[in-house]
């Protein structure tokens, strides 16, 4: 049994290695985790710290994403932004009638399973069950992948960078061959080894994103979606870092009282431009998991409220504490800038 994906010409040149994590979809991914009876030891202590912080808005979800499986691909639209969680539930909430119809019919086809009366509003497009969905959605991603969020970028930014020398020491060819070892590459077929799937995956010249994940499992995940097809592969062979307990803001740490005062992601790109000096644009947005137009609306916002000053150098945007941004994170006293922000 396996989902063979097959690659034209066109396809092999359009491979892409993507900028990080899709926050969505290890938000997903993470549901489906959440829910095993036997996570393994790779998530069990992250499966124990989460059960005891599941807000009640998210039960529902579960409907939509067993643990095992696939879920209807709406819950993970394809974005312009696929980095920041919000683009993507907003995305999430404008989905048509009609493809809400279809992948839940085709998801009750696929699992043989009833939904709960609730569903039929969703498939209707109800907006209130959509921004119940979307509402569950962002709950989640709040709760159980943002505190995560500096693990996340450590992992999936060695896997990419591992994976990047790969592509530019040996070629795509070294890349598809040892990129995960349930994959088998038999140009131009990547074949990938599927207890519960018999099928083809035709890319017919819209190319593949190889997305690095840490909830996918212990074997990559593909995402057949309309635009650009992912396949996502696993970034973790060992025990998943746990936070030992909730960000507190009265902590007094600057990460956390950053975030309280200006939000996770803003306090992130400050905080960012407080560890390293003079960081651009496109480093800040890889740090942060997001993409460079969410840095630069945030960095726009912290400009023009005198915490940061930006020097341009050709294309690049280089971006500094002013005196009161400093002040703010605590580094006019000599305070180590070391910690990070991370979302609440």
């Amino acid at each position: 049994m396996a989902l063979r994906i097959h690659f034209t010409r066109d396809d092999l040149l359009r491979v892409s290695l993507g900028d990080g994590v899709h926050p969505l979809h290890e938000t997903v991914l993470s549901l489906r985790v959440l829910q095993r009876r036997r996570p393994g030891a790779v998530y069990g202590s992250w499966q124990r710290w989460a059960r005891r912080r599941v807000p009640h808005s998210v039960h529902p979800l579960r409907a939509l994403v067993p643990p095992q499986g696939g879920c209807p691909d709406f819950l993970t639209p394809p974005t312009l932004d696929a980095y920041d969680v919000d683009v993507g539930v907003d995305a999430l909430l404008h989905t048509p009638k009609q493809v809400l119809r279809s992948e839940l019919r085709e998801f009750t086809q696929y699992t043989g399973k009833s939904l709960p009366s609730w569903a039929g509003s969703l498939a209707e497009g109800c907006p209130q069950t959509l921004e119940a969905v979307g509402g569950a959605l962002r709950d989640w991603h709040r709760t159980a992948i943002a505190p995560m969020q500096p693990h996340l970028r450590e992992r999936t930014e060695a896997a990419r960078s591992s994976a990047a020398r790969i592509l530019l020491g040996e070629g795509l060819d070294a890349l598809l061959s040892r990129l995960h070892p349930t994959l088998r590459w038999t140009p131009p077929v990547l074949e990938l080894a599927r207890p519960d799937v018999d099928g083809d995956l035709r890319l017919r010249g819209r190319g593949l994103r190889l997305v690095p994940s840490l909830f996918c499992g212990r074997a990559p995940v593909v995402q057949p979606t309309s635009d650009v097809p992912l396949l996502m592969f696993p970034v973790c062979d060992d025990v998943i870092w746990t936070p030992e307990r909730e960000p507190d803001a009265r902590d007094g740490a600057p990460g956390r009282t950053v975030a309280a005062l200006l939000g996770p992601t803003r306090a992130m790109v400050l905080l960012g431009i407080a560890e390293e000096h003079g960081p651009t644009t496109t480093e800040l947005a890889r740090r942060a998991g997001v993409s460079q137009p969410t840095v630069s609306h945030h960095t726009t916002v912290l400009r023009d409220s005198g915490l940061i000053s930006t020097h341009r150098s050709g294309t690049r945007a280089y971006h500094l504490l002013t005196p009161l941004g400093a002040r703010l994170v605590g580094q006019d006293r000599g305070q180590t800038s070391g910690q990070r922000a991370v979302d609440p």
